[in-house]
């Protein structure tokens, strides 16, 4: 189960690719309107913010962007600091493991 910060659930990275091609990183799911924030890594090794929205005057609306090495390392420090606060050190683990990979990713920019 994950944790609530301020309006949003979090929880854990995805360990495999979905069969779209994306393997989920952060995910943040806010239900006061219904919308969902999630930083994923697709199977080229490209890292991709997606934020939809589920209810509400933009119902339906989609926004996916690029992202770079060092705006996700900082999306990463982010949620290893929230785990950390939130009593989930397993999960900051996870994070941690994640932010590593990207951080000796030389090819990645």
């Amino acid at each position: 189960m994950g944790f609530w910060a301020g309006a949003w659930l979090h929880d854990a990275p995805d360990s495999e690719y979905g069969a779209d091609g994306k393997r989920a990183i952060v995910k943040h799911l806010c239900f006061g309107p219904l919308e969902t924030q999630i930083w994923y890594e697709s199977k080229d090794g490209q890292y991709f913010c997606e934020h939809q929205l589920i209810e509400g005057l933009q119902a339906g609306d989609r926004f996916v962007d690029a992202v770079s090495r060092r705006d996700m390392l900082e999306v990463l420090a982010n949620e290893i600091a929230l785990c950390e606060k939130h009593s989930k050190p397993e999960w900051s683990l996870l994070f941690q493991a994640e932010k590593e990979k990207l951080e000796n990713n030389l090819n990645f920019m």
